[in-house]
């Protein structure tokens, strides 16, 4: 029988130039773009703009990042709300709202004059970064993948790191010569311009809405020939969730562990500053963002087929060599390697927290699970920056808030290390 390579109901008309591909893989791919212009952006212009802030203004390391640390507490409480509606109405409405919102922010830092208005925008950069974020793409890939799903989040999310490399050296750049309103300008166009179009033109929620299945038809049925279709899904309401050790180790354990490693990198570019030129200490939190995209590649197609838990063991004790060699390095060479070490975990513990709660606890109330696991990770992660900053000013250097910040990470290991999957 000949194959239809008409696209699916609903489904944009340039999924015609490849009629044997998933338009999964489009969808994986568009939430990449995303990632890149949206979570990307506001992720590492965190550290970009702490930095920025208190050579332009003076004002103290501590209050900026305080600014840094509200940043990432309004992403979890944001990512909570956003997990209780987009299960229903789905996301590309979201992601397009935050994508605005997001700009919107942005051109609002640019022209920050007070250190109390950094407590207005970087809050509002929160919420444009949470509405088009992890939670609405995890959401996306998760309903549009199964078995290959590890995949199919790597390519996903790449794109922040994507972003890393791109964003901290051109945002530098474009501080360092045209200030930092025509910085901030310059980012903001970029992110609706890239999102607003993919959300249009390239993302759909539900493959069943277009007569897709995840996955794809011939991905299904070669599965079903083998015998390796799952034969039930865990169906976990969100209360259900919530009464499981398992959820509450996942959230002990990406707490700690991302606590260190948000601390870490929102202080990074400034802790690199105290040892290198402007230019090469940008370029060297460049290699963190490219180890990160390295680390994504060399995962994703193994944690579809190992244990999602003990990779991420693994990767919080490789974060903590790569911290504590961090901490103590004094050379260009050793501290770009010791960063691009730090990447390749970076990334991959941040896709394993939807890919855990894909696996523990289903689809079904996923971007709900997903935003209240988030919004205690993120709170953590917003403490993390304030307290490194606190701690610079108490001990005046970074090399010991940035070793403790590895011991974190050990304990984030030893955590994970007792957390088993709940049963229905």
């Amino acid at each position: 029988m000949e194959r239809d390579e008409s696209p699916g109901p609903g489904l944009p008309a340039f999924a015609r130039v490849a009629p044997d591909l998933f338009y999964g893989w489009w969808v994986a791919l568009g939430a990449s773009l995303i990632s890149f212009t949206c979570a990307g952006v506001a992720f590492y212009c965190q550290g970009v703009l702490l930095d920025a802030l208190c050579h332009l203004y003076g004002w103290p390391r501590a209050a900026v990042a305080g600014a840094t640390s509200a940043y990432f507490i309004v992403t979890g409480v944001a990512g909570l709300a956003i997990g209780r509606v987009i299960d229903r109405f789905g996301a590309r409405v979201f992601i397009g709202a935050g994508a605005l919102v997001l700009a919107a922010a942005l051109l609002g830092v640019g022209r920050v004059e007070s250190q109390a208005m950094l407590y207005v925008w970087f809050p509002l950069m929160a919420i444009g970064g949470a509405l088009a974020g992890a939670v609405p793409t995890a959401l996306i890939v998760t309903r549009w993948f199964d078995t290959l799903r590890a995949r199919a989040m790597a390519v996903s999310q790449t794109g922040v790191s994507l972003s890393g490399i791109a964003v901290v050296p051109l945002a530098t750049w474009l501080i360092r010569t045209q200030g930092l309103a025509f910085a901030t300008e310059v980012l903001a166009v970029g992110v609706v311009g890239i999102a607003l179009p993919v959300v249009a033109f390239v993302l759909r929620t539900d493959p069943a809405r277009h007569g897709e299945i995840a996955d794809g038809h011939a991905h299904a049925a070669t599965l079903a020939a083998s015998g390796a279709v799952r034969a039930s899904e865990r169906v976990f309401r969100t209360r259900d969730a919530l009464a499981t050790r398992a959820f509450w180790g996942l959230a002990l354990a990406f707490g700690l562990g991302l606590f260190a490693q948000v601390g870490f990198l929102a202080h990074q570019l400034a802790s690199l500053r105290e040892k290198l030129e402007p230019a090469n200490a940008a370029f060297t939190v460049s290699a963190t963002a490219f180890g990160s995209v390295i680390g994504r590649i060399l995962i994703g197609p193994f944690a579809d087929r190992i244990e999602k838990r003990r990779i991420a063991m693994g990767l919080f004790l490789v974060q903590a060599v790569a911290t504590f060699c961090f901490a103590r390095a004094s050379s260009g060479a050793a501290l770009g390697a010791a960063a691009f070490v730090f990447g390749l975990t970076m990334g991959n513990i941040f896709m394993l927290q939807p890919l855990l709660v894909g696996e523990f606890f289903g689809v079904a109330a996923f971007a709900r699970v997903l935003g209240t696991l988030q919004l205690l990770t993120q709170i953590a992660c917003g403490l993390g920056p304030v307290a490194v900053g606190l701690a610079f000013e108490r001990f005046g250097g970074y090399q010991g808030p940035i070793e403790t910040l590895s011991v974190l990470a050990v304990a984030a290991a030893i955590v994970l290390a007792r957390v088993r999957a709940p049963t229905v």
